[in-house]
């Protein structure tokens, strides 16, 4: 090998050595992920109603890794799920991460607490699936993943706390089958009955954002 290739070539081993070092504890999306423990569906209402592991456990893990594969530490206020559909209407504040990625658990958290808010169900007379919600997973403004989450929500025009307005969409639900408003999980047909009706009736006038 000439000495010109020598040099080339400890030129390029440079440039990747630099790079390396200028993107370590930076995360990287390609090697960052994030898993759900199981599908299903979850109440969600503005007061507070199903967490990610309670009944069901629907805990979401989180994995942030650099270019080279390092963990990183993050802080848990830059790690929240975001719904790109805009379906999902969360509570001021979000829903942020259980804890940094800090040692000992080093580029690892989760989601197991319970999020608040409710969904739009129903927007200029279009009703939505809220069987099959799109949720991404993003770090430090970095979408790591995305995940299929269930949500059902006596807040049915996500505006925050459950009203007449809300009495007034699960009406027009009632008798029919749509997964917004199936708090019971019946999945029959019809899926919106007497029974989603006890359910709704507990969170009216009574669940509202913090």
């Amino acid at each position: 090998m000439t000495s010109r290739k020598v040099f080339a070539l400890m030129a390029a081993l440079a440039l990747l050595a630099i790079n390396s070092i200028a993107n370590a504890g930076i995360v990287d999306p390609t090697n960052s992920y994030a898993t759900i423990a199981s599908t299903g569906i979850m109440t969600i209402a503005p007061g507070g109603a199903d967490s990610f592991t309670i009944p069901t456990n629907h805990r979401i893990d989180v994995y942030l890794n650099d270019t080279g594969n390092n963990p990183v530490e993050v802080v848990a206020s830059d790690i929240w799920l975001s719904d790109p559909t805009s379906i999902t209407s969360f509570c001021p504040g979000g829903v942020v991460a259980d804890s940094s990625t800090f040692a000992p658990d080093e580029g690892h958290t989760t989601f197991t607490g319970t999020p608040r808010g409710g969904v739009a169900a129903r927007v200029s007379g279009v009703d939505y699936d809220c069987a099959t919600i799109s949720m991404d997973v993003v770090a430090v403004g970095n979408v790591i993943e995305n995940l299929t989450l269930s949500f059902n929500s006596p807040d049915l025009n996500g505006n925050g706390a459950v009203t007449a307005g809300d009495f007034g969409i699960f009406g027009a639900y009632y008798q029919g089958s749509f997964a917004c408003a199936d708090f019971n999980e019946s999945g029959g047909t019809p899926s919106v009955t007497v029974a989603d009706f006890g359910i709704f009736a507990g969170f009216y006038n009574n669940s509202d954002c913090p």
